[in-house]
């Protein structure tokens, strides 16, 4: 019986040993399972910078970055140095790079986009190990109100920096060879890089939408974005989101990015205007059943402005 009991606990041991072995790569494999994996999902996951309860005492710095490829860029603005925390795009192509907006602050000391953008181009050029950092840079904006605009000042004598002309539909239309606004799109070609640009009036008048053919991604700066969608001309926006819709149903959409969160994690609960501390922030990223919903709601709504929830958007004449 002695040699039996001891015979056994060998045994014992090595078979606790596997269970072990075994529940550890199901944890292993569980956990990593549930974890983002490519990078629409870790945009989608991302918690981004919200403010401060006390910004005079913040000390973050003035972006916030996200590196969605090696190509691809997305900045964000303090909020504690502006409460509307815009959303800035950074494209690289082969032979140019594309920047949408320029952000809300006009001083440069504090708010350095152009420092910022030339230290990501010298970050990338050693990364791919090219030859140069130095690129064109073409400046666009999603519209022209004065929080996506501010920055231009930077880049306005900058050698190989051009500068599309805000509050113009004709400077905008030229710029970009539109051949019938807005009724047809236009594109942007950076090197092995192609981008879309549909035209989206509505939330103001030379409002533009960007498609990445790359990324598949949609940047829709305030035409639709997580939070408040102000309706200015309600007609053209109608006519705009309606653009998107059928767009989208030719071309694979990965995920639409505005320039703004002003949404909450709670459905159909928005944070205070010009708050600067925006705790539990809804996702950026928009899908295109959003997009769907959008435009059916306008569409069922009719010609008559209205104020209309949908979760993580709100329809919001002005």
């Amino acid at each position: 019986m002695l040699n039996f009991k001891l015979n056994f606990i060998p045994h014992f041991i090595v078979s606790l040993k596997k269970t072990f072995t075994l529940l550890l790569l199901f944890l292993t494999f569980t956990t990593s399972a549930q974890e983002p994996t490519t990078a629409i999902e870790k945009l989608k996951n991302k918690i981004w910078f919200s403010g401060a309860q006390d910004c005079k005492a913040d000390k973050s710095p003035a972006f916030e970055s996200f590196q969605y490829n090696q190509d691809t860029f997305i900045l964000r603005q303090n909020k504690c140095h502006h409460y509307e925390a815009p959303f800035i795009y950074l494209l690289f192509g082969e032979n140019k790079a594309l920047l949408i907006d320029t952000g809300a602050t006009v001083e440069q000391e504090k708010f350095s986009l152009l420092v910022k953008v030339k230290k990501i181009m010298q970050q990338r050029a050693l990364l791919l190990k090219l030859d140069s950092a130095d690129i064109p840079l073409l400046v666009a904006h999603s519209h022209s109100h004065s929080d996506h605009i501010a920055g231009d000042n930077q880049f306005e004598n900058v050698t190989n920096a051009e500068v599309i002309k805000t509050n113009d539909t004709n400077a905008l239309t030229a710029a970009f060879s539109f051949a019938d606004w807005p009724n047809k799109n236009a594109t942007i070609t950076l090197g092995k890089r192609t981008i879309s640009v549909i035209p989206t009036p509505g939330h103001q008048a030379q409002a533009i939408t960007f498609y990445d053919h790359q990324t598949s991604l949609l940047l829709t700066g305030d035409s639709i974005y997580p939070g408040r969608l102000y309706v200015r001309n309600w007609q053209d926006y109608k006519n705009s989101i309606q653009r998107i819709a059928t767009f989208a149903e030719t071309h694979i959409i990965a995920g639409m990015l505005g320039a703004h969160i002003e949404m909450s994690r709670t459905p159909n609960i928005d944070y205070p205007v010009e708050s600067t501390y925006q705790p539990n922030e809804a996702s950026l990223v928009l899908t295109v059943n959003d997009l769907n919903k959008l435009n059916h709601s306008l569409i069922e709504i009719g010609d008559k402005p209205t104020c209309i929830n949908l979760a993580n958007m709100i329809i919001y004449p002005k």
